[in-house]
């Protein structure tokens, strides 16, 4: 199930939460500064093509695309990202940025689709090869049938489509993406796989034996859901404000008499003085 909806995403404003997050990201495809050269499998024609294009900020990235519904038929077009560590993440969140071909305009209109679908394979070694796994949902796991919000027909605005998903749980030292087309003409303009990691805030750390990172679902909806886990607590010299979520040095409050005398700030104020005489 994707992890978005309407493009809301989770924000890390948590109440009695002493801690906040940081993303690792374990891949992205539009920081290669080299041809990606992932797997491709059909059963009939290869149609995925690993082109040269320019993302939303004009900068030169790799990108795959299929033009399978200009052809016609029901083939199954393949696509398997290479080999990557999950580096301990029990889940990741697997980004799409994507083009998709209104199927009105195509001139197989009947087979076409305007749908993908997206799976990862988990293994402890790069052990993928191009007939292994076999290419078929199980042993593949299917996250979901990816869908367009923005389709791109003639004179139209071009806009992309970003959705992210969430992988898990996963627990094998790494993993595949693969995209299944079928009828569909479309452009995969970047794929980035990323974990949050929660962390203690400034002034706090892990208590007790077996300290672990704070941890919270993420709905559907883009809310967080559940009760935090978490070990974190403030700092000795340091107590909990604003709802748990920062925490402040304890100072001492000073009671100014009217006759009080600031001689700190008279000195620092005569010193400049000096200066500009």
């Amino acid at each position: 199930h994707s992890l978005v909806s309407n493009n809301k995403v989770c924000l890390w404003t948590l109440q009695l939460l002493t801690s906040h997050m940081f993303l690792q990201v374990l891949m992205n495809s539009k920081t290669e500064t080299s041809d990606l050269k992932w797997t491709i499998f059909s059963t009939a024609r290869p149609e995925w093509d690993e082109v040269s294009g320019l993302d939303e900020e004009n900068n030169s990235v790799r990108i795959y695309q299929i033009l399978s519904c200009q052809t016609g038929g029901s083939s199954s077009h393949w696509l398997r990202s290479g080999f990557i560590q999950r580096q301990g993440a029990s889940q990741v969140y697997v980004e799409l940025r994507f083009t998709m071909m209104e199927c009105s305009s195509s001139t197989h209109h009947r087979s076409c689709k305007e749908t993908f679908n997206l799976y990862y394979y988990q293994a402890d070694s790069n052990e993928a090869t191009a007939t292994y796994p076999p290419w078929m949902e199980n042993p593949y796991t299917k996250v979901d049938t990816v869908a367009a919000d923005f389709l791109l027909r003639e004179g139209r605005e071009r806009k992309f489509n970003m959705k992210t998903f969430k992988l898990g749980p996963l627990s094998k030292k790494g993993f595949y993406l693969a995209f299944q087309a079928q009828g569909a003409c479309m452009a995969l303009l970047s794929v980035r796989v990323f974990f949050a990691q929660g962390v203690c805030v400034e002034h706090a750390a892990q208590q007790g034996p077996r300290p672990r990172p704070p941890k919270l679902f993420c709905g559907e909806d883009g809310q967080w859901v559940g009760q935090p886990t978490t070990s974190c607590a403030c700092l000795p010299g340091f107590e909990p404000a604003e709802g748990h979520t920062r925490c402040t040095g304890k100072k001492k409050e000073v009671t100014c008499t009217r006759n009080y005398v600031d001689y700190t700030h008279r000195g620092s104020e005569a010193s400049r003085l000096n200066k500009t005489q």
